[in-house]
């Protein structure tokens, strides 16, 4: 089984004697890693041998995750794609990047963020400024106003949009923020401060 190693400025993989299986530059996930062709302009993907899987067709390819991988077609548009290079979600965003717990967040031709499922379907309308991955149940939001809070999976506010910054997602129950003034906290589910960073 390959391993993977880093050498300075390029990854690799190679197998347990040392010698190099796969050169160049690239990050498995899922057992598939994303690769540009040789004329730098087109996106596929290997195997953990070094096999292409997935011709190299699109403008960008991102990483395999709960079994989807986002892609960027000729027009700009994110999509996503199963392991067989199927297109299971359409090219059909501005941004996207990829599924945690089910769900990703998009970003419409308004720019504006909501969240579909793994079969494309929006769950929650694209409505805010930002958005981030759900984590324990909660994701981080930006309203038009340029303050952030959190919505639950029903779409619901339930941390009041009131911070300059969060700090990526809730671990453990509890997340980072920081207020105008600069002054750091932990808050947990209920946004209530818990204790200073």
């Amino acid at each position: 089984m390959a391993k993977h190693i880093n050498f300075p400025g390029q990854y690799c993989y190679i197998d347990k004697s040392g010698n190099v299986v796969i050169p160049g530059t690239f990050v498995f996930s899922e057992g598939l890693a994303a690769l540009l062709d040789k004329n730098n302009d087109k996106w596929g993907f290997i195997d953990e041998t070094g096999k292409v899987v997935i011709p190299c067709q699109w403008r960008y390819a991102g990483y395999f995750s709960e079994g989807l991988a986002v892609v960027k077609d000729e027009q700009g548009k994110f999509g996503f794609i199963d392991k067989t290079g199927r297109v299971v979600i359409p090219c059909q965003w501005k941004w996207t990047l990829w599924f945690i717990n089910g769900w990703a967040f998009v970003e419409n031709e308004q720019s504006k963020f909501g969240f579909i499922d793994k079969t494309g379907k929006v769950v929650i309308p694209c409505q805010w400024k930002s958005a981030d991955s759900f984590f324990e149940g909660l994701a981080g939001v930006k309203n038009e106003q340029n303050k952030y809070g959190f919505i639950n999976k029903k779409g619901k506010l339930v941390i009041p949009c009131q911070w300059k910054v969060t700090h990526t997602c809730f671990s453990e129950g509890l997340v980072g923020v920081e207020n105008e003034r600069g002054e750091c906290f932990y808050i947990n589910k209920t946004g209530k401060i818990v204790e200073k960073c």
